[in-house]
């Protein structure tokens, strides 16, 4: 950083090549207290309240997302995390944020896609999706009806929310209205995606 040169708030390095000589490449640097805030301690953070948010620019940073979240759906307790790569302590792209409100929750995931914008350098449209939990039981059944594991799919869609075994997923999307429900499960690195079920 101390190599760098400094214009308007912003680095750059100067990078040659064969080719090209002082070429002013853009730095970027991360401070990892800005992978985590928190907005409203007072609310305790409730998991099944969290989004996942693909797409989040590198540079914003968790207080900027949650404070674009709360000024777009209210009700923001804590972005729980710009997710950084294991190794390299980077932004990967994502993040997720937490709500006190159910009713905030549900307005984030039915916009499913939202344009991010901050100051004059940030404006994206990044997707919207419900964070799926690894370690939920069924909440139909509770484990009765999968020998006591963990619920593999969760439906976004409004009517349900919750997670489901095989079981209960049969059961209770086979009912008028719900047959065209499409089940989230865990994708990678906390990503969720939806995937066709078959009978």
């Amino acid at each position: 950083m101390e190599a760098c040169i400094a214009d308007e708030g912003k680095f750059y390095w100067c990078v040659s090549s064969p080719t090209m000589k002082d070429k002013p490449v853009q730095i970027r640097p991360w401070n990892l207290a800005d992978s985590d805030f928190v907005l409203d301690s007072s609310q305790p953070l409730d998991l099944r309240k969290t989004i996942f948010v693909g797409g989040v620019p590198r540079p914003l940073r968790a207080c900027e997302l949650a404070l674009i979240m709360n000024r777009l759906y209210g009700g923001v307790c804590y972005a729980a995390g710009i997710d950084t790569d294991p190794e390299l302590k980077y932004p990967k792209g994502a993040g997720r944020v937490a709500f006190s409100s159910q009713q905030s929750y549900i307005a984030a995931i039915g916009a499913r896609f939202v344009q991010l914008r901050h100051g004059s350098d940030i404006d994206k449209r990044v997707e919207v999706k419900p964070y799926v939990l690894d370690d939920q039981m069924c909440d139909e059944c509770g484990g009765a009806m999968c020998a006591g594991k963990y619920a593999p799919f969760f439906c976004a869609n409004v009517a349900c929310l919750q997670y489901y075994c095989e079981h209960c997923w049969a059961a209770i999307h086979d009912s008028q209205g719900r047959q065209f429900h499409k089940p989230l499960v865990k994708e990678g690195a906390d990503r969720p995606r939806a995937v066709p079920y078959r009978w």
